[in-house]
């Protein structure tokens, strides 16, 4: 009799999680965030849960438990209070949501620039995740990029241990808007998307107004780079940053049909043979003398010229680690702003807050 009660028992608790299971997979959409920039993530929102979608993998956040199939990459329950983060780019979403207090461990540390976060009191992660080191987190949400994996397999072993690891992939995005909207991904986790979505309209429309406003000045010829390894190292024509010099009224040197970062033969440059009027070097040099000292070291450069050289290292931190991989990612309508100072001085009067004059 006690055998054929407990069978009864199992068989009635299976059933209801059977039942549960079949009631979340039957759910209805209410409602979904389809970014209107970004790519590569969507939200979308049921009746007591939430999916969020990156690319072929699907996390389910809900603030109490839901009984769904495994086939998600992760459960989440939110708002989450402790989490670990591997880039920058992620930061300044926390500033912006008032949770920069549930930062708990970091990858590369030293890389912080932001005072809002005591780096003494985080703990540091290794570049590649670590099924050992994250089970001793206790993260509610450990976010990351693909590089961070060892391979696809690897994720199938997060997921056996019920690890909360979410990959974000905001650096595939090809524009600056793209890239910002991520903030509303970040915020799902803390079920601040409103807040998210209302910040980001923000930046939006000053990112508009500011490109609608360059679209009627004259174009100003901008080169991006610096000499390493003997080539010419630039920006792809369809990045991030080539589109924000489009939008700033500049017109960019050797624009290819690649968001990637590519070399241009040093032959090349010489060829090109004329003046920018704004040359953003975008490596180490902090001074004049530093820029003196690299022609000294390279005469190549001697073909560059250009009436303005601007390095974007203005804010830096002890280690040397600059704000401009940090902040500026998620402020794109800030950033448009100074570069169309750099471009357009006569139309613009705007302090710099990550280029500085070399």
């Amino acid at each position: 009799m006690k055998v054929i009660l407990i069978f009864i028992a199992v068989f009635i608790s299976f059933s209801v999680l059977s039942s549960e299971s079949s009631i979340c997979e039957k759910s209805k959409t209410e409602k979904s965030f389809v970014p209107k920039y970004a790519k590569n993530f969507r939200i979308d929102y049921f009746r007591n849960f939430k999916i969020v979608r990156v690319g072929n993998d699907s996390y389910l956040l809900s603030t109490g438990r839901v009984n769904c199939s495994d086939s998600f990459q992760a459960k989440i329950l939110t708002p989450v209070s402790h989490v670990a983060f591997m880039s920058t780019t992620y930061l300044p979403a926390l500033e912006i949501l008032g949770k920069t207090d549930t930062l708990m461990a970091f990858q590369g540390k030293h890389y912080i620039v932001s005072k809002a976060y005591n780096k003494s009191k985080l703990r540091d992660l290794a570049f590649k995740f670590n099924p050992e080191d994250l089970i001793t987190l206790k993260a509610d949400l450990i976010m990351g990029y693909t590089s961070n994996l060892s391979d696809e397999k690897q994720k199938q072993i997060f997921k056996k241990l019920s690890l909360p690891v979410v990959i974000n992939k905001d650096f595939e995005e090809l524009s600056p808007l793209a890239r910002a909207e991520w903030i509303i991904f970040i915020s799902s986790f803390y079920n601040l998307e409103d807040k998210a979505i209302a910040v980001f309209s923000e930046i939006e429309r000053n990112y508009i107004g500011l490109k609608i406003k360059n679209d009627k000045l004259s174009k100003a010829k901008v080169i991006v780079g610096s000499i390493e390894n003997g080539y010419w190292i630039t920006c792809g024509g369809k990045s991030d940053l080539a589109q924000l010099i489009s939008d700033a009224g500049g017109v960019l040197a050797f624009k290819n049909d690649s968001n990637e970062t590519q070399k241009v033969s040093l032959e090349k440059l010489v060829k090109n043979n004329q003046t920018f009027d704004v040359w953003l070097t975008h490596n180490m040099w902090l001074s004049a003398q530093d820029r003196l000292k690299a022609f000294q070291q390279d005469n190549r450069y001697r073909f560059v010229k250009a009436k303005d050289v601007y390095n974007n290292n203005l804010v830096r931190n002890e280690n040397g680690a600059t704000d401009f991989w940090e902040t500026a990612v998620q402020r794109p309508d800030l950033l448009l702003q100074e570069i169309s100072e750099l471009l357009h001085p006569q139309s613009y009067d705007v302090s710099l807050k990550w280029y500085r004059k070399i």
